[in-house]
């Protein structure tokens, strides 16, 4: 099998060849045969799909109306003074609005976001060639680091700590030790397990030559998984622009205080009542935007790999990318499905993974 000059699994190696093939074992008679559906897929579960987008939309929405009727008058509640003439609180000459430079922060934050944009693509690329030509090298050369990285760090901090008066004295001597080995019985432990699944590593090997050879005869899905995930990153910046300017919606209103001199008066900020409303419904929507971002790139990888792996040889997938993404609106419902009802209730979690993959029939 094979896709556009790629080939498959099957060719790679001998392990994943016809008489010993990676969806098939030693009782295949006991299994139904494996088929993929090459059909067009219909879209599902619209309703939810537009529920979805509809909610999304509202905190853009209402962020717009939050920055429109902002109250510039939220950062300068201190210069604020109650005035007796008019019962309320008007703001002090005294006071001038002071304007802050840009901080060194962003532009250091700006200039790594752009460096890192800029080298993302080079070192995927990297990894992934890598991967398809040295599986082997690349997991055992990992493997010492999630031993070598953890005891490092362990040795560092206790180190740094002994150095510092101030973590001396507030951390003593006695829970440092503790610490330090109560770390490296959490190291012991993943060593433990990697030592006791060491034959497991030659299937790791093949199973990271697997994905490498997808993805390099899919290359595209590395172009959608990337604008999904800054899709999800722009998204999130406004919702939470957004939230920031909605605490500015209010105003400020004179509050009664009792002293040992009698009753006076302070000048306190007092949010109009919608704001906690607003903050609900983001995080809401930013929780199930979360969910299924996570979901759609789930839907996206398994629906054009499997597209891929159960092609004809020399042949290509057209629009494989697009038809999986054909089930936006049953991962929109899935999200929900899954954290109120199956996740509570769900034991057989092997039935489970199952049920929830649209693409095997």
């Amino acid at each position: 099998m094979g896709s556009g000059g790629e080939s498959k699994p099957s060719n790679l190696y001998d392990p994943f060849s016809a008489s010993q093939s990676l969806l098939s074992g030693p009782d295949d008679e006991n299994y139904p045969p494996i088929n993929y559906q090459h059909g067009p897929r219909p879209l599902r579960d619209l309703p939810a799909l537009l529920f979805f987008l509809l909610l999304s939309l509202y905190p853009i929405a209402l962020g717009l109306v939050a920055v429109a009727r902002r109250n510039p008058a939220a950062s300068r509640v201190s210069s604020f003074v109650f005035d007796p003439a008019t019962s309320s609180c008007v703001l002090s000459s005294s006071n001038s609005l002071s304007f802050a430079s840009s901080s060194p922060f962003l532009n250091d934050l700006s200039w790594t976001l752009v460096v890192t944009l800029l080298l993302a693509g080079p070192i995927a690329l990297a990894v992934l060639w890598l991967c398809r030509h040295y599986a082997k090298q690349v997991v055992y050369a990992a493997l010492p680091f999630f031993i070598l990285i953890p005891a490092f760090v362990n040795v560092y901090w206790f180190a740094a700590c002994a150095l510092s008066h101030s973590c001396r004295h507030s951390f003593p001597l006695a829970y440092r030790i503790l610490a330090l080995i109560f770390i490296f019985l959490l190291i012991a432990i993943v060593l433990w397990i990697i030592v006791a699944n060491w034959h497991r590593v030659e299937l790791t090997v093949r199973i990271v030559r697997i994905v490498a050879a997808a993805l390099a005869g899919n290359m595209s899905l590395l172009a959608v998984l990337l604008a999904l995930g800054l899709g999800l990153l722009v998204y999130f910046t406004s919702v939470v622009v957004f939230l920031v300017f909605s605490t500015w919606n209010g105003k400020v209103v004179p509050k009664e205080e009792e002293g040992t001199g009698g009753e006076y008066y302070l000048c306190v900020w007092r949010q109009d009542g919608w704001v906690p409303a607003y903050f609900a419904l983001a995080i809401i929507t930013m929780v199930w935007s979360v969910a299924v971002m996570v979901e759609a790139q789930v839907y996206v990888i398994s629906g054009t790999i499997a597209q891929w792996y159960f092609s004809n040889e020399g042949s290509k997938p057209s629009r494989s990318i697009r038809s999986s993404l054909r089930d936006k609106g049953e991962v929109c419902k899935q999200e929900v499905h899954e954290v109120y009802v199956l996740l509570p209730v769900s034991r057989n979690h092997r039935v489970f993974l199952i049920n929830r993959t649209p693409l095997v029939v």
